[in-house]
């Protein structure tokens, strides 16, 4: 390939536009060291200065055309090695700035040279999509050379949400400013970028136990979330990894707060309903506030309202029961009435006078007949309820009264 020989060394640097001085940022680290993915590139092979030479090169080329799409295959098939073509020095020519012929001799630096275009038409021809997915399909149709695009891609990511976020710290007019409509290739991107960040904390608490795990991904949510260009498809990523690792600490009953023992403990003390319940409360309040799963806290709100329905069952139940009544003792009350309205157990049909009774006391139809036909005396164990009955019957002015023996 024919390279414009713009800049012949790195003291020229300071010339660069500003999207050339972006793709130095970007691919500096890649000259320092290498990575988990990626070779370190060697200045010897592929110099810094020749880098941003073939970038500004193609990019001039593909600015000047209609449809630059078209072009790329071409200038592909230059840019990469001929088998067997050995690499031809040309020092004379970049020394006095004529043009010279540079082609790639290790496998991943054609993916760079093209990574470079790339960042540049996506920042000064943002429109041209189409030589944007051209070049992209260039870089990563092999998984190794993909990993070098990789690198570009998402530094450029992290450039577009600081320059929407905050456009005056780069030269971006405010009013002129729009709201970004993203294309579906561009939220791939995007999910790609956050779906490595998501792989690189995951690296991180491998090691560590769930709850230390736990922690950590709710650190890293709410860092996302107080940045002013923060992913939202980051946020909801974590937020689903932080609601899977809830559910494995319910599961595995690792929980700091074990609800069963706590419970347990209250009952042991005879602590009533309404104890309990306040006391949950205070404790759920706590465990919210720390940020505690789900899980726990949404158990601990169930076990406060069971607590709180049975204290509600046991007060209308003694409200109730404040007196307790008998058989024996309503079925005399409903006969001495009965005999009130002329009807008597000894001249009427006691089957008819039993259900009657049995319909408004809910006791048995059989015990209730077979306590009309054998009237034994009350004792001194009915006492408390036949002196209670005995007291509304004459507050209703009714002429009638229960007798039981005090002796017994």
């Amino acid at each position: 390939m024919k390279v414009k020989n713009l800049y012949r060394s790195k003291s020229e640097f300071s010339n660069l536009s500003k999207s050339e001085g972006v793709v130095l940022s970007f691919a500096r680290p890649l000259y320092k060291s290498e990575t988990k993915f990626t070779e370190r590139i060697k200045e010897t092979s592929l110099p810094m200065h020749t880098l941003l030479n073939c970038t500004a090169t193609i990019t001039l080329k593909l600015k000047n055309e209609t449809n630059p799409e078209l072009f790329i295959d071409e200038i592909w098939d230059e840019v990469r090695p001929i088998r067997g073509k050995d690499k031809v020095e040309q020092p004379l020519a970049q020394l006095i700035g004529m043009d010279y012929d540079y082609n790639v001799n290790r496998w991943y630096e054609a993916t760079v040279i093209f990574a470079c275009v790339y960042v540049v038409m996506a920042i000064d021809c943002p429109n041209k999509t189409d030589c944007h997915e051209s070049l992209k399909s260039k870089c990563v149709y092999d998984q190794e050379q993909k990993n070098y695009f990789d690198h570009f891609e998402e530094k450029l990511i992290t450039l577009k949400r600081c320059m929407e976020a905050n456009p005056e710290a780069y030269g971006v007019n405010p009013q002129e400013k729009q709201v970004k409509t993203y294309t579906e290739q561009e939220w791939i991107a995007c999910e790609k970028h956050d779906s490595w960040r998501l792989d690189r904390v995951r690296t991180i608490v491998k090691d560590k136990t769930i709850e230390e795990q736990f922690q950590t991904y709710i650190d890293e949510l709410n860092n996302e979330k107080s940045l002013p260009n923060s992913s939202q498809i980051y946020i909801n990523l974590l937020d689903i990894h932080i609601r899977s690792i809830q559910k494995q600490l319910s599961e595995k009953d690792s929980q700091i707060i074990k609800l069963n023992d706590v419970v347990e403990v209250l009952n042991q003390n005879n602590f009533p309903n309404q104890k309990k319940a306040e006391l949950l409360e205070i404790l759920s309040y706590i465990l919210y506030s720390k940020q505690y799963p789900d899980d726990i806290c949404g158990n601990l709100e169930r076990k406060i309202q069971l607590l709180k329905q049975a204290n509600s069952t046991e007060d209308d139940s003694t409200e109730k029961n404040e007196t307790k009544r008998t058989q024996k003792v309503t079925t005399d009350a409903l006969m001495l009435i009965l005999q009130k309205a002329g009807i008597s157990a000894a001249s009427d049909d006691k089957a008819k006078m039993a259900r009657l009774i049995s319909y408004l006391t809910d006791f048995s139809v059989e015990k209730i007949r077979q306590r009309l036909s054998n009237t034994d005396e009350l004792t001194s164990f009915h006492r408390d309820e036949v002196e209670s009955i005995n007291k509304t019957l004459k507050e209703l002015n009714i002429d009638i009264s229960i007798t039981y023996n005090k002796q017994r």
